[in-house]
């Protein structure tokens, strides 16, 4: 990929997510993935989301390292590990035009949708909540399943976050390698992601310093409706530009 402005949006957009992330657990995911929709193909959108993601969750998780909830992660990266390997197998077999409709939704619903208020009481749980968080996002980026049960747990907010980063970094690994495996070629983009990991690095930082004195309900509502306008425009692309 050529340096230009392009690059320089993903670059940024990485820097933002993980600033997001360490301050507030959530939201960055997101944020990368309205990103890349609005300047890659979308042939490209979900394995390139992995590698812009992967500095945010592997900086978090080894700032937070202290924090993270082994009895929760470990049993989540087993069952990641069969859900990446299903969701990337099939995601080369989606047609294009519904990879970007099924985003869109996802992206509608992880922003509009009320939180999940389940406590797991079945005997493996988080191996359970792997497999289908895995599953979604290998597919369509986002997986959302993680992140609406753990908030509902009781964890305090470095833990949450530690064990969150430390479960999303392991996920990261296992869809990159199932792409490389299934056809997806990163040569292209590898400065990109490069540069991206730097960026979330320092977004990271930042926002590890920041997230206790950042206006958190006035950059949700910012962050919904950018988000929102990014899914719908990705609607309209899909559904209406593509036929006329």
């Amino acid at each position: 990929m050529e340096i230009g402005w392009v690059f320089a949006v993903l670059v940024a957009g990485s820097f933002v997510a993980a600033a997001f992330n360490a301050a507030f657990s959530v939201g960055g995911a997101v944020i990368v993935l309205a990103t890349t929709t609005a300047v890659l193909p979308v042939a490209a959108v979900v394995p390139i989301h992995s590698g812009l993601l992967i500095g945010s969750t592997v900086g978090r998780a080894w700032m937070f390292r202290s924090y993270i909830d082994w009895n929760i992660a470990r049993p989540f990266l087993i069952g990641s590990l069969v859900g990446t390997a299903l969701g990337a197998r099939t995601y080369f077999e989606l047609p294009e035009r519904t990879i970007a409709i099924a985003i869109a939704v996802v992206m509608l619903l992880a922003i509009w949708l009320p939180a999940v208020q389940w406590r797991p009481k079945i005997k493996h749980p988080w191996a359970i909540v792997g497999l289908l968080h895995s599953l979604l996002s290998t597919l369509f980026a986002y997986g959302a399943v993680l992140q609406s049960i753990v908030l509902h747990i009781g964890l305090k907010r470095k833990e949450l976050i530690a064990t969150t980063a430390g479960c999303l970094s392991g996920m990261s690994v296992f869809k990159i390698t199932g792409y490389a495996w299934f056809g997806f070629d990163y040569r292209p983009y590898l400065i990109l992601i490069m540069v991206a990991v730097l960026a979330s690095l320092c977004g990271t930082w930042l926002g590890k310093r920041l997230g206790e004195h950042l206006p958190e309900k006035q950059f949700r509502l910012i962050y919904r409706l950018l988000i929102t306008l990014t899914a719908l425009r990705l609607l309209y692309v899909s559904l209406v530009a593509a036929d006329l």
